[in-house]
């Protein structure tokens, strides 16, 4: 975090110049799902490196979920975090469910979802460094999507106050319990700063969860997670917000996000499909 410190001024400056506040300028058309052309790719890398998220459009629909995991895997989206309810194709379909078990996640119900990133409760040898969510069919009212770059999130809190960051990057900011069913682990506690540098990738990391229930926060850390909530509320011109239709999706350097409730059709529900994965785009 130190070196991070020194470039900090001019990694800003950078940042800053590059990122992009037009949400029409963020999407790519993709002609064919199983062989991206070397123009697209090269315009879902850009907008990645400029705003850690690019929008998808699928222009040919066959098997919809085949055509995701191939645009994934060429963009060297292959190791995946294989978490709870995720399916035989690597993909977890995100829509309401039947299961007890699986609807007591906030994800898989029809209600609000607070801001996180994904994978908050991993530890370091599984971090999510990335996701993808694309719709294979959207709500009939609401669900839509917001999000935000993590690094623009950053400047917004360190130019507010150095202090917000020097609590929230404190190597016990958060602590997620460990997940015990039936007296198994099912995952195991999980403790880390909030704001920190990944080794592996050299490039800022977050975890957050702005579900404030069965999570611990260093007492130390309270009033800068105060400023990151308030942050998060406000409309600046970096917060995204949209709906997804049918074809159209989100691939992202695990951007902090939040949904909307919503309302399906009985009769053709809320579906999204997400995967989660290791490296970076």
């Amino acid at each position: 975090m130190k070196e991070f410190e020194k470039q900090y001024p001019y990694w800003r400056d950078e940042k800053l110049k590059n990122a992009t506040t037009n949400i029409d300028d963020c999407f790519v058309e993709i002609k064919n799902p199983q062989k991206i052309t070397k123009n697209e790719r090269g315009k879902i890398i850009e907008l990645c490196k400029n705003n850690n998220f690019v929008l998808i459009q699928i222009l040919k629909q066959n098997d919809y979920a085949q055509n995701i995991l191939s645009i994934n895997k060429q963009l060297g989206l292959i190791e995946n975090d294989r978490h709870l309810y995720i399916g035989n194709d690597n993909l977890a379909n995100i829509s309401v469910s039947k299961n007890k078990t699986q609807n007591e996640f906030i994800p898989y119900t029809d209600k609000k979802l607070n801001w996180h990133t994904d994978g908050y409760y991993n530890d370091c040898a599984h971090r999510v460094r990335s996701f993808t969510l694309f719709c294979n069919n959207p709500a009939k009212i609401g669900g839509k999507n917001h999000w935000l770059d993590i690094e623009i999130l950053y400047i917004l809190l360190r130019e507010k106050s150095p202090d917000i960051i020097k609590y929230l990057s404190l190597i016990d900011a958060m602590t997620i319990p460990a997940h015990i069913k039936d007296n198994e682990i099912l995952r195991a506690e999980s403790t880390n700063a909030i704001f920190l540098i990944d080794k592996k990738t050299s490039s800022l990391y977050m975890r957050y969860t702005q579900r404030k229930k069965n999570i611990i926060f260093n007492p130390l850390s309270i009033e800068s997670i105060n400023e990151l909530d308030e942050v998060l509320s406000i409309n600046s011109p970096y917060h995204f917000s949209f709906k997804m239709e049918s074809g159209q999706g989100i691939i992202t350097n695990n951007v902090i996000h939040t949904r909307d409730s919503f309302e399906n059709d009985v009769n053709n529900p809320r579906s999204m499909l997400r995967g989660r994965y290791f490296a970076r785009i």
